[in-house]
């Protein structure tokens, strides 16, 4: 609405705004900005919220790995990771970013806890290949417990634990579809044999694949095994990732 106010047109008709500027009347189209803001801005919480959400599925799909025993920024974290995945193909329109469109080896290295780096605490590298079948195959090299594990004071058995898991995101879905323990004894000064360990997966209703190491402390007596994990000691972390497909 609008008012003439000793000879000036005051107010706003529609889009347009009137104002008395010095001695003349100024008439303008009012600024779509806000507007087109609250469209950008609402894009943008859409991407975040994909990265959120794919990171809750992460987190819940690894629940035996991390034990939730984790830093307290954890989550937040791994949203992160999961925004560099989304870009990291190229810059979609906002609110437009998919998992599926992104590079998904941007998660590899993330470690469930900030606290203890997986590798500080295992002394030897994997190789983890995924063939068009859907089959993942984990290579592991010659073991020896006496130098290839870090070993907590009180502890006398470790288990090295692997886990497969494939996802789909658009669908908050999650299935272990592999899962290996190695058992190790400290002072039997045991080696264990290079190995390939390989995971076939009945379920093809799924984009990604990741696969997780960790370790568990155990200090074990004669009738029980007490689990030394804590914040501050519980290497777990995703050692690869692979997407199924790339979709436009």
């Amino acid at each position: 609405m609008a008012i003439i106010e000793n000879g000036y047109l005051r107010g706003q008709i529609r889009n347009l705004v009137n104002r008395k500027v010095g001695d003349k009347n100024v008439v303008q189209s009012k600024s779509l900005d806000k507007i087109r803001q609250t469209r950008w801005t609402e894009a943008a919480a859409s991407d975040f919220g994909t990265a959120s959400a794919a990171g809750a599925t992460i987190r819940r799909a690894f629940n035996a790995v991390h034990q939730n025993i984790h830093d307290s920024g954890m989550h937040n974290r791994l949203v992160r990771r999961m925004q560099r995945v989304l870009l990291g193909n190229g810059k979609y329109d906002p609110g437009e970013q998919r998992i599926a469109r992104g590079n998904i080896q941007g998660l590899v290295g993330f470690q469930f806890n900030k606290n203890c780096h997986i590798y500080d605490y295992l002394y030897f590298d994997t190789n983890v290949t995924f063939a068009a079948t859907g089959t993942t195959s984990v290579q592991l090299p010659e073991l020896n417990t006496q130098q290839n594990f870090y070993w907590p004071k009180a502890c006398n058995l470790i288990i090295l634990k692997i886990e497969i898991v494939a996802l789909s995101f658009d669908q908050k879905y999650a299935l272990t579809i592999g899962s290996h323990e190695i058992e190790l004894t400290r002072y039997d000064n045991q080696k264990h044999e290079a190995t390939t360990l390989t995971f076939d997966s009945p379920d093809k209703n799924y984009d990604t694949i990741l696969v997780s190491l960790s370790t568990l402390y155990l200090e074990k007596r004669s009738s029980y095994a007490l689990l030394l994990n804590s914040v501050d000691l519980n290497p777990a972390g995703i050692i690869a990732a692979h997407n199924l497909r790339n979709p436009e």
